[in-house]
């Protein structure tokens, strides 16, 4: 018999309570027996809707105490990196919400850290378990639209802000990191690490809201040195329908996604000459179309079948210092109006 894999959760806010808790509780092998949080009032109201009886308000007090083999980090994003090492010197295993963290350094010194351990490490992205990417990364792979060259990804929908936390750089609260960390991985994931970067930033505030200093406007080029490109836009300075969708450009032809996870479960299509819009039909993540489902619980199942078998999960931790590598060049490219060279140290 599998033995389950207890689980820590840190963190009791809103992509807690809505997904996480109920993946840990629902994935096989799986166990979650702490909830650690900083306000009372909501690590009771998720341990009591989980039915979990201990709950903790001392991160360190929780890793000292609790018999959890690995801790579930979901909460505000300057506290990431911080929470991550303080796991591993307890020695348990850490998966972690994106962002990994607010900058490539921090998340450099946590993956050197991680290399000296034997805890499996990973952080999310689970739109790398959904049926559209999925079968995106199986058709580029068998080179149905010939060799990959580029593509775009837009990404337009309100600011989405449940903990009210300040709309500062410093607080992690950039939409860069909140929404372009799933561009940016899945671009990483597919065309590997781009050589420059080039982008515009812009902050706006149409809402007038205070405290405020974010990029609300934002549009990327990653560049590769064999010539392929990756373009973004991030637009969040609108009170507006969401916007997600991309294209994939290859040799031979397109393979396009009107609309995406999370909001969306639709297909994707691919175009070609002399066929024109094919609709992929196994590219629907879910049993009903346009039915959203729990995108956080394949995610948890691989992170622990990964523990089981001491391999990396699909989504690893280098590959989030990566995607914070990158985006710290993006940033630089803002500021200096430069192309930018995108560095691992």
């Amino acid at each position: 018999m599998t033995k389950n894999v207890k689980w820590l959760l840190v963190g009791a806010g809103d992509i807690a309570g809505r997904r996480v808790a109920p993946a840990l509780c629902a994935a096989a092998n799986s166990e979650l027996v702490a909830v650690c949080g900083r306000s009372s009032g909501r690590a009771e109201a998720l341990a009591a809707t989980m039915n979990i009886k201990k709950v903790y308000h001392d991160y360190d007090r929780a890793l000292a105490e609790t018999d959890a083999d690995a801790v579930y980090i979901a909460t505000p994003h300057h506290l990431h990196v911080e929470m991550a090492l303080k796991a591993l010197a307890a020695h348990k295993h850490i998966f972690c919400e994106k962002p990994l963290g607010i900058n490539g350094d921090e998340c450099l010194n946590l993956l050197r850290t991680a290399k000296n351990s034997d805890r499996i490490c990973g952080c999310s992205n689970y739109r790398l378990f959904t049926n559209q990417f999925k079968t995106t990364y199986r058709m580029i792979k068998a080179g149905e639209i010939g060799a990959l060259l580029g593509g775009w990804a837009h990404d337009e929908e309100n600011y989405y802000n449940p903990g009210n936390m300040p709309y500062r750089q410093k607080l992690g609260m950039s939409p860069v990191l909140l929404y372009g960390f799933y561009l940016i991985n899945m671009a990483q994931f597919l065309f590997g690490m781009p050589s420059t970067v080039f982008s515009q930033m812009s902050s706006f505030n149409c809402d007038g809201k205070p405290d405020y200093d974010i990029d609300d406007l934002t549009n990327i080029l990653l560049c590769y040195s064999d010539g392929r490109q990756f373009s973004l836009i991030i637009n969040t300075t609108a009170n507006a329908p969401l916007r997600h969708s991309y294209q994939f450009y290859g040799s031979k032809g397109r393979i396009y996604w009107p609309e995406c996870p999370p909001h969306f479960n639709a297909p994707i299509y691919k175009i070609a000459f002399p066929d024109g819009s094919t609709e992929i039909s196994d590219s629907y993540s879910g049993k009903i179309p346009g039915m959203q489902t729990n995108w956080h619980l394949p995610m948890i199942e691989d992170f622990i079948q990964a523990v089981h078998a001491g391999r990396p999960p699909l989504c690893t931790l280098e590959s989030a210092v990566q995607t914070a590598v990158i985006t710290d060049a993006i940033s630089k490219s803002a500021a200096s109006g430069k192309c930018e060279k995108v560095l691992m140290q």
